[in-house]
Protein backbone atom coordinates (compact mmCIF):
# COMPACT_ATOMS: atom_id res chain seq x y z
CA UNK A 1 0.00 0.00 0.00
CA UNK A 2 2.83 2.28 0.84
CA UNK A 3 4.57 2.52 -2.39
CA UNK A 4 0.86 2.48 -4.50
CA UNK A 5 0.49 5.58 -2.68
CA UNK A 6 4.31 6.59 -3.30
CA UNK A 7 3.96 6.57 -6.59
CA UNK A 8 0.06 8.42 -6.79
CA UNK A 9 1.20 11.26 -4.98
CA UNK A 10 4.81 11.09 -6.49
CA UNK A 11 6.38 11.15 -3.12
CA UNK A 12 8.59 9.02 -0.93
CA UNK A 13 7.27 6.68 1.34
CA UNK A 14 4.35 7.71 3.39
CA UNK A 15 4.24 8.39 7.46
CA UNK A 16 3.08 5.56 9.01
CA UNK A 17 0.59 5.60 11.89
CA UNK A 18 -0.09 2.75 13.84
CA UNK A 19 -3.56 3.27 15.98
CA UNK A 20 -4.68 0.77 18.42
CA UNK A 21 -7.01 0.89 21.14
CA UNK A 22 -5.90 0.34 24.98
CA UNK A 23 -6.05 -2.90 26.25
CA UNK A 24 -9.35 -3.00 28.05
CA UNK A 25 -11.56 -1.36 25.17
CA UNK A 26 -10.16 -3.91 22.93
CA UNK A 27 -11.10 -6.78 25.76
CA UNK A 28 -14.77 -5.17 25.85
CA UNK A 29 -15.05 -5.89 21.51
CA UNK A 30 -14.21 -9.58 22.14
CA UNK A 31 -10.87 -9.29 20.52
CA UNK A 32 -7.17 -9.64 21.81
CA UNK A 33 -4.16 -7.05 21.17
CA UNK A 34 -0.58 -7.02 22.37
CA UNK A 35 0.48 -5.19 25.97
CA UNK A 36 1.03 -1.43 25.27
CA UNK A 37 4.28 0.42 26.99
CA UNK A 38 3.59 2.39 30.15
CA UNK A 39 0.30 4.96 29.35
CA UNK A 40 2.67 8.34 30.75
CA UNK A 41 4.73 7.47 27.05
CA UNK A 42 3.13 10.24 24.74
CA UNK A 43 1.95 8.29 21.52
CA UNK A 44 3.37 8.68 18.07
CA UNK A 45 2.44 6.47 16.12
CA UNK A 46 4.82 3.64 16.36
CA UNK A 47 4.63 0.02 17.44
CA UNK A 48 5.84 0.81 20.92
CA UNK A 49 3.32 3.97 21.46
CA UNK A 50 -0.04 3.95 19.18
CA UNK A 51 -2.12 6.38 18.89
CA UNK A 52 -5.59 5.35 20.90
CA UNK A 53 -7.89 7.67 19.09
CA UNK A 54 -8.47 8.31 15.50
CA UNK A 55 -8.84 11.90 16.17
CA UNK A 56 -5.20 11.69 17.57
CA UNK A 57 -3.67 10.64 15.37
CA UNK A 58 -5.57 12.40 12.37
CA UNK A 59 -4.54 15.68 14.12
CA UNK A 60 -0.69 14.21 14.01
CA UNK A 61 -1.29 13.28 10.74
CA UNK A 62 1.03 14.95 7.80
CA UNK A 63 -0.44 15.63 4.13
CA UNK A 64 0.14 11.67 3.06
CA UNK A 65 0.39 9.88 5.86
CA UNK A 66 -0.99 6.29 6.04
CA UNK A 67 -3.23 5.12 9.37
CA UNK A 68 -3.17 1.94 10.44
CA UNK A 69 -6.24 1.29 12.26
CA UNK A 70 -6.28 -1.74 14.28
CA UNK A 71 -9.43 -4.25 15.02
CA UNK A 72 -11.76 -2.56 17.66
CA UNK A 73 -14.75 -0.38 17.96
CA UNK A 74 -14.51 3.24 17.17
CA UNK A 75 -16.80 5.14 18.62
CA UNK A 76 -15.75 8.28 17.08
CA UNK A 77 -16.75 10.97 14.89
CA UNK A 78 -13.84 11.75 12.22
CA UNK A 79 -13.08 15.00 10.61
CA UNK A 80 -10.74 14.28 7.65
CA UNK A 81 -9.09 17.78 5.94
CA UNK A 82 -5.46 16.55 4.09
CA UNK A 83 -4.90 13.45 2.44
CA UNK A 84 -4.46 10.48 4.09
CA UNK A 85 -4.90 6.51 4.10
CA UNK A 86 -7.12 5.27 6.39
CA UNK A 87 -6.10 1.01 6.01
CA UNK A 88 -8.17 -0.84 9.10
CA UNK A 89 -7.75 -4.87 9.27
CA UNK A 90 -11.22 -5.51 7.51
CA UNK A 91 -15.38 -5.07 7.56
CA UNK A 92 -16.06 -6.45 11.17
CA UNK A 93 -12.67 -5.96 12.59
CA UNK A 94 -12.45 -2.17 12.62
CA UNK A 95 -15.25 -0.70 13.28
CA UNK A 96 -16.12 2.73 13.00
CA UNK A 97 -19.56 3.48 14.73
CA UNK A 98 -21.11 6.72 14.49
CA UNK A 99 -22.02 8.23 18.21
CA UNK A 100 -25.36 9.07 19.10
CA UNK A 101 -26.16 12.77 17.16
CA UNK A 102 -26.16 13.95 13.81
CA UNK A 103 -23.82 14.31 11.18
CA UNK A 104 -21.54 11.99 9.00
CA UNK A 105 -19.43 9.09 11.25
CA UNK A 106 -16.68 10.29 8.87
CA UNK A 107 -16.11 13.83 7.18
CA UNK A 108 -13.79 14.93 4.80
CA UNK A 109 -13.65 18.38 3.47
CA UNK A 110 -11.65 20.63 1.09
CA UNK A 111 -8.92 17.61 0.52
CA UNK A 112 -7.69 15.40 -2.16
CA UNK A 113 -6.89 11.82 -2.05
CA UNK A 114 -8.56 10.49 1.15
CA UNK A 115 -8.09 6.51 0.64
CA UNK A 116 -9.68 4.47 3.27
CA UNK A 117 -9.83 0.40 3.39
CA UNK A 118 -10.87 -2.58 5.12
CA UNK A 119 -13.44 -1.58 7.99
CA UNK A 120 -17.21 -1.00 8.33
CA UNK A 121 -18.90 2.33 8.51
CA UNK A 122 -22.00 1.70 10.71
CA UNK A 123 -24.98 3.97 12.29
CA UNK A 124 -24.94 7.66 12.26
CA UNK A 125 -27.20 9.90 9.98
CA UNK A 126 -23.94 9.72 7.06
CA UNK A 127 -21.59 7.14 6.81
CA UNK A 128 -19.28 8.79 5.26
CA UNK A 129 -19.44 12.77 3.11
CA UNK A 130 -16.95 13.94 0.97
CA UNK A 131 -16.60 17.88 0.10
CA UNK A 132 -14.66 18.90 -2.77
CA UNK A 133 -11.42 17.03 -3.83
CA UNK A 134 -10.38 14.23 -6.23
CA UNK A 135 -9.01 10.89 -6.24
CA UNK A 136 -10.84 9.90 -3.22
CA UNK A 137 -10.90 6.10 -3.08
CA UNK A 138 -12.84 3.51 -0.71
CA UNK A 139 -11.95 -0.12 -1.01
CA UNK A 140 -13.22 -3.36 0.85
CA UNK A 141 -15.35 -0.95 3.09
CA UNK A 142 -18.79 -1.81 4.16
CA UNK A 143 -21.24 1.14 5.40
CA UNK A 144 -24.53 0.40 7.18
CA UNK A 145 -27.12 1.18 9.66
CA UNK A 146 -27.23 4.78 8.33
CA UNK A 147 -30.33 6.95 8.79
CA UNK A 148 -30.02 9.07 5.71
CA UNK A 149 -27.54 8.48 3.36
CA UNK A 150 -24.69 5.94 3.13
CA UNK A 151 -22.48 7.82 1.03
CA UNK A 152 -22.44 11.10 -0.31
CA UNK A 153 -20.11 12.96 -2.51
CA UNK A 154 -20.59 16.92 -3.04
CA UNK A 155 -18.37 17.99 -6.21
CA UNK A 156 -15.90 15.21 -4.99
CA UNK A 157 -14.56 12.57 -7.39
CA UNK A 158 -14.56 9.40 -5.83
CA UNK A 159 -14.05 5.14 -6.87
CA UNK A 160 -15.53 3.16 -4.59
CA UNK A 161 -14.49 -0.65 -5.58
CA UNK A 162 -14.89 -3.99 -3.97
CA UNK A 163 -17.49 -2.80 -1.19
CA UNK A 164 -21.01 -2.56 0.72
CA UNK A 165 -23.56 -0.24 1.43
CA UNK A 166 -26.65 -1.83 2.82
CA UNK A 167 -29.66 -1.38 5.56
CA UNK A 168 -29.41 2.14 4.93
CA UNK A 169 -33.27 3.61 6.06
CA UNK A 170 -36.08 3.17 3.49
CA UNK A 171 -36.48 6.93 3.40
CA UNK A 172 -32.78 7.63 2.70
CA UNK A 173 -30.22 6.83 -0.26
CA UNK A 174 -27.70 4.38 -0.63
CA UNK A 175 -25.45 7.13 -2.41
CA UNK A 176 -25.83 10.46 -3.01
CA UNK A 177 -23.94 12.38 -5.82
CA UNK A 178 -24.23 15.55 -6.39
CA UNK A 179 -21.86 17.51 -9.00
CA UNK A 180 -18.05 15.22 -9.37
CA UNK A 181 -17.91 11.77 -10.69
CA UNK A 182 -18.38 8.42 -9.07
CA UNK A 183 -16.92 5.28 -10.60
CA UNK A 184 -18.25 1.86 -8.46
CA UNK A 185 -16.81 -1.15 -9.17
CA UNK A 186 -18.16 -4.52 -8.12
CA UNK A 187 -20.18 -2.30 -5.21
CA UNK A 188 -23.18 -4.75 -3.44
CA UNK A 189 -26.29 -2.76 -2.42
CA UNK A 190 -28.73 -4.30 -0.06
CA UNK A 191 -31.61 -2.60 1.15
CA UNK A 192 -29.84 0.75 0.68
CA UNK A 193 -32.76 2.82 1.20
CA UNK A 194 -35.58 4.13 -1.05
CA UNK A 195 -33.23 4.87 -3.89
CA UNK A 196 -29.57 2.88 -3.74
CA UNK A 197 -28.05 5.70 -5.94
CA UNK A 198 -28.76 9.15 -6.88
CA UNK A 199 -26.65 11.16 -9.02
CA UNK A 200 -27.08 14.69 -10.35
CA UNK A 201 -25.39 16.97 -12.45
CA UNK A 202 -22.62 14.30 -12.38
CA UNK A 203 -20.34 11.72 -14.45
CA UNK A 204 -20.75 8.30 -13.08
CA UNK A 205 -19.51 4.43 -14.39
CA UNK A 206 -21.50 1.65 -12.28
CA UNK A 207 -19.83 -1.17 -13.27
CA UNK A 208 -20.43 -4.78 -11.97
CA UNK A 209 -22.94 -3.66 -9.45
CA UNK A 210 -24.80 -6.18 -7.14
CA UNK A 211 -28.26 -3.98 -5.87
CA UNK A 212 -31.31 -5.45 -4.83
CA UNK A 213 -34.09 -4.67 -2.57
CA UNK A 214 -34.17 -0.89 -2.84
CA UNK A 215 -37.52 0.51 -1.99
CA UNK A 216 -37.99 2.76 -4.74
CA UNK A 217 -35.35 2.67 -7.45
CA UNK A 218 -31.95 1.14 -8.06
CA UNK A 219 -30.35 4.37 -9.71
CA UNK A 220 -32.05 8.01 -10.54
CA UNK A 221 -30.18 10.11 -13.03
CA UNK A 222 -31.41 13.96 -13.05
CA UNK A 223 -30.12 17.26 -13.60
CA UNK A 224 -27.63 16.96 -16.00
CA UNK A 225 -25.88 13.76 -15.11
CA UNK A 226 -23.76 11.30 -17.56
CA UNK A 227 -24.29 7.80 -15.90
CA UNK A 228 -23.34 4.47 -17.56
CA UNK A 229 -24.10 1.47 -16.15
CA UNK A 230 -21.80 -1.72 -17.34
CA UNK A 231 -22.94 -5.24 -16.75
CA UNK A 232 -23.95 -6.24 -12.99
CA UNK A 233 -27.24 -7.59 -11.39
CA UNK A 234 -30.07 -4.97 -10.32
CA UNK A 235 -33.34 -6.91 -8.72
CA UNK A 236 -36.50 -6.72 -6.96
CA UNK A 237 -36.54 -3.11 -6.70
CA UNK A 238 -40.23 -1.05 -5.49
CA UNK A 239 -40.20 0.84 -8.98
CA UNK A 240 -37.82 1.10 -11.45
CA UNK A 241 -34.75 0.36 -11.28
CA UNK A 242 -32.98 2.81 -13.18
CA UNK A 243 -34.64 6.31 -13.65
CA UNK A 244 -33.09 9.32 -16.30
CA UNK A 245 -34.80 12.52 -16.22
CA UNK A 246 -33.11 14.87 -18.13
CA UNK A 247 -29.86 12.79 -18.13
CA UNK A 248 -27.70 10.54 -20.16
CA UNK A 249 -28.17 7.32 -19.37
CA UNK A 250 -26.19 4.09 -20.76
CA UNK A 251 -26.90 0.57 -19.84
CA UNK A 252 -24.62 -2.33 -21.26
CA UNK A 253 -25.50 -5.54 -20.52
CA UNK A 254 -27.11 -5.52 -17.58
CA UNK A 255 -29.64 -8.10 -15.91
CA UNK A 256 -32.38 -6.06 -14.71
CA UNK A 257 -35.26 -8.21 -12.96
CA UNK A 258 -38.41 -8.58 -10.55
CA UNK A 259 -38.90 -4.95 -10.74
CA UNK A 260 -41.62 -2.45 -11.73
CA UNK A 261 -40.31 -1.03 -14.55
CA UNK A 262 -36.52 -2.12 -16.03
CA UNK A 263 -35.35 1.17 -17.29
CA UNK A 264 -37.28 4.65 -18.12
CA UNK A 265 -36.55 7.38 -19.40
CA UNK A 266 -37.80 11.15 -18.97
CA UNK A 267 -38.22 14.73 -19.78
CA UNK A 268 -35.88 14.74 -22.39
CA UNK A 269 -33.67 12.06 -21.17
CA UNK A 270 -31.19 10.05 -23.84
CA UNK A 271 -31.55 6.42 -22.97
CA UNK A 272 -29.57 3.88 -24.88
CA UNK A 273 -30.07 0.10 -23.74
CA UNK A 274 -27.22 -1.96 -24.98
CA UNK A 275 -26.95 -6.29 -24.52
CA UNK A 276 -28.39 -7.69 -21.44
CA UNK A 277 -31.16 -8.99 -20.23
CA UNK A 278 -34.31 -7.62 -18.77
CA UNK A 279 -37.15 -9.59 -17.76
CA UNK A 280 -39.59 -10.45 -14.81
CA UNK A 281 -40.83 -6.75 -14.80
CA UNK A 282 -44.31 -5.98 -13.60
CA UNK A 283 -45.20 -3.27 -15.94
CA UNK A 284 -42.77 -2.28 -18.85
CA UNK A 285 -39.02 -3.55 -19.64
CA UNK A 286 -38.00 -0.23 -21.01
CA UNK A 287 -40.33 3.32 -20.98
CA UNK A 288 -39.12 6.34 -22.91
CA UNK A 289 -41.71 9.27 -22.46
CA UNK A 290 -40.61 12.81 -24.24
CA UNK A 291 -37.19 11.44 -24.32
CA UNK A 292 -34.46 9.77 -27.13
CA UNK A 293 -32.94 7.34 -27.59
CA UNK A 294 -32.34 3.08 -28.70
CA UNK A 295 -32.56 -0.33 -27.22
CA UNK A 296 -30.37 -2.80 -28.68
CA UNK A 297 -29.49 -6.79 -28.94
CA UNK A 298 -31.30 -6.98 -25.31
CA UNK A 299 -33.14 -9.78 -24.23
CA UNK A 300 -36.77 -9.04 -22.63
CA UNK A 301 -38.57 -11.53 -21.16
CA UNK A 302 -41.95 -12.30 -18.78
CA UNK A 303 -43.61 -9.22 -19.02
CA UNK A 304 -46.07 -7.57 -16.82
CA UNK A 305 -49.50 -4.96 -17.63
CA UNK A 306 -48.13 -3.02 -20.37
CA UNK A 307 -45.38 -3.80 -23.07
CA UNK A 308 -41.90 -4.85 -23.35
CA UNK A 309 -41.18 -1.53 -24.77
CA UNK A 310 -43.28 1.64 -24.25
CA UNK A 311 -42.59 4.89 -26.24
CA UNK A 312 -44.68 7.99 -25.55
CA UNK A 313 -44.17 11.18 -27.37
CA UNK A 314 -40.43 10.39 -27.71
CA UNK A 315 -38.40 10.18 -30.81
CA UNK A 316 -39.72 13.64 -32.46
CA UNK A 317 -36.32 14.63 -33.75
CA UNK A 318 -34.54 11.09 -34.42
CA UNK A 319 -36.64 8.58 -34.61
CA UNK A 320 -36.20 5.89 -31.72
CA UNK A 321 -34.20 2.72 -32.51
CA UNK A 322 -34.95 -0.48 -31.39
CA UNK A 323 -32.76 -3.26 -33.13
CA UNK A 324 -32.23 -7.05 -33.10
CA UNK A 325 -33.96 -7.45 -29.87
CA UNK A 326 -35.49 -10.68 -28.70
CA UNK A 327 -38.20 -10.67 -27.08
CA UNK A 328 -40.83 -12.89 -25.55
CA UNK A 329 -43.59 -13.26 -23.15
CA UNK A 330 -43.59 -9.29 -23.03
CA UNK A 331 -46.89 -9.00 -21.71
CA UNK A 332 -50.13 -7.22 -23.19
CA UNK A 333 -47.88 -5.92 -26.11
CA UNK A 334 -44.45 -6.04 -27.54
CA UNK A 335 -43.78 -2.38 -28.24
CA UNK A 336 -46.48 0.28 -27.29
CA UNK A 337 -45.98 3.49 -29.18
CA UNK A 338 -47.59 7.18 -28.76
CA UNK A 339 -47.21 9.98 -30.34
CA UNK A 340 -43.67 9.17 -31.31
CA UNK A 341 -41.50 8.34 -34.21
CA UNK A 342 -39.70 4.58 -33.79
CA UNK A 343 -37.54 2.58 -36.40
CA UNK A 344 -37.43 -1.51 -35.84
CA UNK A 345 -35.09 -3.12 -37.23
CA UNK A 346 -33.95 -6.89 -37.28
CA UNK A 347 -36.32 -7.56 -33.85
CA UNK A 348 -37.91 -10.59 -32.76
CA UNK A 349 -41.44 -10.48 -30.92
CA UNK A 350 -43.13 -13.43 -29.82
CA UNK A 351 -46.06 -14.31 -27.28
CA UNK A 352 -47.73 -10.72 -26.19
CA UNK A 353 -51.03 -11.92 -24.64
CA UNK A 354 -54.49 -10.73 -24.30
CA UNK A 355 -55.31 -8.27 -21.83
CA UNK A 356 -58.42 -9.08 -19.23
CA UNK A 357 -60.63 -7.33 -21.31
CA UNK A 358 -59.57 -9.98 -23.90
CA UNK A 359 -58.26 -6.98 -26.27
CA UNK A 360 -54.59 -6.05 -26.96
CA UNK A 361 -51.97 -8.95 -27.62
CA UNK A 362 -50.22 -7.16 -30.49
CA UNK A 363 -46.43 -7.09 -31.27
CA UNK A 364 -46.75 -3.09 -32.16
CA UNK A 365 -49.46 -1.37 -31.17
CA UNK A 366 -49.34 2.50 -32.49
CA UNK A 367 -51.30 5.50 -32.26
CA UNK A 368 -50.65 8.78 -33.76
CA UNK A 369 -47.08 7.76 -34.68
CA UNK A 370 -44.81 6.94 -37.48
CA UNK A 371 -43.28 3.65 -37.79
CA UNK A 372 -40.78 2.04 -40.03
CA UNK A 373 -40.36 -1.61 -39.57
CA UNK A 374 -37.88 -3.48 -41.28
CA UNK A 375 -36.58 -7.14 -40.99
CA UNK A 376 -38.29 -8.17 -37.93
CA UNK A 377 -40.04 -11.48 -37.11
CA UNK A 378 -43.46 -10.90 -35.25
CA UNK A 379 -44.90 -14.36 -34.96
CA UNK A 380 -47.21 -16.12 -32.14
CA UNK A 381 -48.72 -13.27 -30.71
CA UNK A 382 -52.33 -13.12 -29.20
CA UNK A 383 -53.21 -10.19 -30.69
CA UNK A 384 -51.71 -8.75 -34.75
CA UNK A 385 -48.45 -8.63 -35.70
CA UNK A 386 -49.11 -4.66 -35.71
CA UNK A 387 -52.14 -2.67 -34.97
CA UNK A 388 -51.86 0.96 -35.70
CA UNK A 389 -54.33 3.80 -35.63
CA UNK A 390 -53.46 7.79 -37.07
CA UNK A 391 -50.25 6.63 -37.78
CA UNK A 392 -47.94 5.76 -40.73
CA UNK A 393 -46.41 2.88 -41.54
CA UNK A 394 -43.31 1.76 -43.44
CA UNK A 395 -43.01 -2.24 -43.68
CA UNK A 396 -40.16 -4.55 -45.30
CA UNK A 397 -39.03 -7.50 -45.38
CA UNK A 398 -40.78 -8.83 -42.09
CA UNK A 399 -42.17 -12.13 -40.83
CA UNK A 400 -46.25 -11.53 -39.69
CA UNK A 401 -46.60 -15.37 -39.04
CA UNK A 402 -49.12 -17.20 -36.87
CA UNK A 403 -50.45 -14.13 -35.03
CA UNK A 404 -54.07 -14.09 -33.63
CA UNK A 405 -55.81 -11.83 -35.20
CA UNK A 406 -54.19 -10.02 -38.50
CA UNK A 407 -50.56 -9.72 -39.79
CA UNK A 408 -51.22 -6.06 -40.15
CA UNK A 409 -54.13 -4.34 -38.99
CA UNK A 410 -54.59 -0.24 -39.78
CA UNK A 411 -57.73 1.60 -38.17
CA UNK A 412 -58.38 4.99 -38.11
CA UNK A 413 -57.13 6.31 -41.06
CA UNK A 414 -53.95 4.70 -41.02
CA UNK A 415 -51.37 5.02 -43.79
CA UNK A 416 -48.87 2.31 -44.56
CA UNK A 417 -47.00 0.85 -47.48
CA UNK A 418 -45.96 -2.99 -46.79
CA UNK A 419 -43.34 -3.85 -49.24
CA UNK A 420 -41.88 -8.18 -49.52
CA UNK A 421 -43.11 -8.96 -46.52
CA UNK A 422 -44.67 -12.29 -45.75
CA UNK A 423 -47.86 -12.96 -44.19
CA UNK A 424 -48.65 -16.26 -43.55
CA UNK A 425 -50.87 -18.47 -40.83
CA UNK A 426 -52.61 -15.29 -39.05
CA UNK A 427 -56.06 -16.11 -37.56
CA UNK A 428 -57.72 -13.02 -39.15
CA UNK A 429 -56.36 -11.64 -42.35
CA UNK A 430 -52.62 -11.26 -43.49
CA UNK A 431 -53.38 -7.62 -44.26
CA UNK A 432 -56.75 -5.73 -42.59
CA UNK A 433 -57.59 -2.26 -43.27
CA UNK A 434 -60.56 -0.61 -41.87
CA UNK A 435 -62.45 3.08 -41.21
CA UNK A 436 -60.52 4.54 -44.04
CA UNK A 437 -57.20 3.35 -43.66
CA UNK A 438 -55.35 2.92 -46.92
CA UNK A 439 -52.10 0.30 -47.94
CA UNK A 440 -50.05 0.02 -51.10
CA UNK A 441 -48.69 -3.52 -51.05
CA UNK A 442 -45.68 -4.74 -53.25
CA UNK A 443 -43.93 -8.11 -53.28
CA UNK A 444 -45.29 -9.35 -50.40
CA UNK A 445 -45.79 -13.15 -49.95
CA UNK A 446 -49.33 -14.08 -48.77
CA UNK A 447 -50.20 -17.93 -47.30
CA UNK A 448 -52.49 -19.63 -45.12
CA UNK A 449 -53.99 -17.21 -43.80
CA UNK A 450 -57.34 -18.31 -42.04
CA UNK A 451 -59.75 -16.19 -43.21
CA UNK A 452 -58.57 -13.90 -45.71
CA UNK A 453 -54.96 -12.20 -47.50
CA UNK A 454 -56.55 -9.15 -48.01
CA UNK A 455 -59.56 -7.97 -45.43
CA UNK A 456 -60.90 -4.21 -46.21
CA UNK A 457 -63.56 -4.57 -44.40
CA UNK A 458 -67.57 -2.98 -44.98
CA UNK A 459 -70.20 -0.85 -43.87
CA UNK A 460 -70.27 3.34 -44.01
CA UNK A 461 -67.06 4.60 -42.67
CA UNK A 462 -65.52 1.23 -42.19
CA UNK A 463 -63.79 0.31 -45.11
CA UNK A 464 -60.39 0.57 -45.80
CA UNK A 465 -58.78 0.65 -48.89
CA UNK A 466 -55.49 -1.39 -50.43
CA UNK A 467 -53.40 -0.81 -53.39
CA UNK A 468 -52.17 -4.44 -54.81
CA UNK A 469 -49.21 -3.32 -56.83
CA UNK A 470 -46.95 -5.76 -58.67
CA UNK A 471 -45.03 -8.80 -57.02
CA UNK A 472 -47.17 -10.11 -54.48
CA UNK A 473 -47.37 -13.90 -54.07
CA UNK A 474 -50.16 -15.64 -52.92
CA UNK A 475 -50.33 -19.57 -51.91
CA UNK A 476 -53.59 -19.85 -53.31
CA UNK A 477 -55.77 -17.57 -55.50
CA UNK A 478 -55.92 -14.42 -53.19
CA UNK A 479 -58.75 -14.42 -50.91
CA UNK A 480 -59.96 -10.79 -50.98
CA UNK A 481 -62.60 -9.15 -49.28
CA UNK A 482 -63.60 -5.91 -50.78
CA UNK A 483 -67.26 -4.49 -49.91
CA UNK A 484 -68.79 -1.92 -52.37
Amino acid sequence: MGGAWAVETKQGPPVVLLVRQPQADVASAGMVAPLLGPPQTPADGSEARPYTTLRAALLAAPAGALLRIEDGIWRERLSVQRPVVLMGRGPGRTRIVSPEGSGPAIEVRGADQVQIYGMSIEGGQIGAQFSGGSGHRLENVEISGSALTGLVLRGAEMTIVSSQIASIAKSGRGIDVDGGSLEARRVVMRAAGRRAIVVRAARALLEDLDVRGSALSALQATEGAEVRVVRGVYDGQGGAAMYAGRARLLVEGAQVRHDEFAVIGYRGAELSVTGGELTDYRVAAVAMVNSSGSVQKVTIARGGTEAAISITHSGLRTPVLLADNRIRDPGTMGVHVTESSVTARGNAITGARLDREKDMGDAFYAIDSELIIESNVLRGNAGSGIAALRSRVQLSDNGFIENGRAGLLLLDRSRGTARSNVFERNAQAGVELGEMSRATLSQNRFGGNVHFDIDTGCGGGLAGSAEIAAGNTFAAPMRRRNCD
